[in-house]
């Protein structure tokens, strides 16, 4: 297949999709462009996903594995994949606008090489879709001009392909952090991240509690690996592990403070609107200040720590698709 065939590959890691994944793809197929582009795949579901995608969008390239893979290997298989010279990056629980294509790839040509947009809430009748909105996506919300920034989430992203075959691809650890330490890793390279809060996507939330505390501990866990990755905020923190855990409900109070005051200055209504979700937020807070101190009294790294920079292979493998 030619690589000037599709003007954008658009590609979406799945596991155990069903309920979201008829929605997001009925969402990119109803691109409002005049761009061709191509639709993967790449999901190790054990429901019936696969079977979803084959009988209501053929058109898809489907990439079935065998095993639970986490999103970061998913999406480095899909690059490996592609056709096009621009990777768009969406999460099968999420819902693109229709101008969502459109708008990225012209500002990549305007010459940008990563470009991303805001979340949305696309759970707004669940107390708990709400609570995991405001823990999540504070620094990522549809207000104020383009501008660039130091990560994005790889819901709504894209990247010029030449990106992975220069420095690689996503670390095969750190879920559900992958794109902000490879993210971090560009930004060392001198790479530059455009954010466009006009481009949109609505994610779909977890709305059971039980799930969103253990996803906020997880988050909690993962983020002490990150910070002794890189050098974030708060990376010399994590690295002091007893002066760490004695400013944890410090670090905890101020992350809610945080949060609050982007929502209310963004739109107070929204905060007056759900209280409840912001009591459920605390609680969330609580987990992963768990998730953190845990992380802090194991002292290893994921097992590619040390693979950063080996550039990722552009030919496209052979591998069980249909």
């Amino acid at each position: 297949m030619m690589t000037d065939q599709y003007q954008c590959t658009v590609i979406i890691p799945s596991y155990q999709s069903s309920r979201t994944i008829a929605a997001c793809l009925t969402g990119v197929f109803a691109q409002d462009t005049t761009d061709s582009f191509e639709v993967i795949v790449v999901d190790s579901s054990s429901d019936e996903t696969p079977a979803l995608i084959r009988d209501q969008f053929p058109q898809v390239r489907l990439i079935h594995l065998p095993q639970q893979t986490f999103p970061g290997t998913a999406r480095n298989l899909g690059v490996q994949q592609a056709s096009a010279d621009i990777i768009c990056f969406l999460d099968s629980d999420c819902i693109p606008a229709s101008n969502w294509l459109s708008s990225l790839l012209a500002w990549h040509r305007k010459g940008e090489r990563i470009v991303g947009g805001a979340v949305i809430n696309g759970t707004p009748e669940s107390w708990v879709g709400w609570a995991s909105y405001f823990s999540e996506f504070r620094e990522f919300i549809p207000a104020g001009e383009a501008h660039h920034v130091d990560s994005l989430p790889t819901c709504n992203l894209s990247y010029r392909k030449a990106i992975f075959q220069e420095y690689g691809g996503f670390p095969d650890a750190y879920y559900p952090q992958e794109d902000l330490i490879f993210n971090w890793m560009l930004g060392k390279q001198g790479e530059t991240i455009l954010f466009d809060p006009a481009i949109q996507v609505n994610h779909i939330h977890r709305t059971q509690f039980r799930s969103f505390l253990a996803h906020q501990r997880r988050i909690g866990r993962v983020t002490t690996q990150v910070l002794r990755r890189t050098d974030l905020p708060g990376s010399a923190l994590a690295r002091r592990g007893v002066v760490a855990l004695a400013a944890l409900p410090l670090l905890v109070m101020l992350k809610f403070v945080r949060t609050l005051h982007v929502f209310v200055a963004w739109q107070p209504g929204i905060v007056l609107q759900h209280l409840l979700s912001w009591l459920l937020v605390a609680f969330g807070l609580l987990y992963w200040a768990v998730g953190f101190a845990q992380g802090l009294r194991s002292m290893s790294h994921p097992p590619d720590y040390e693979r950063f920079t080996a550039p990722l292979d552009s030919g496209n493998k052979a591998m069980s698709s249909v």
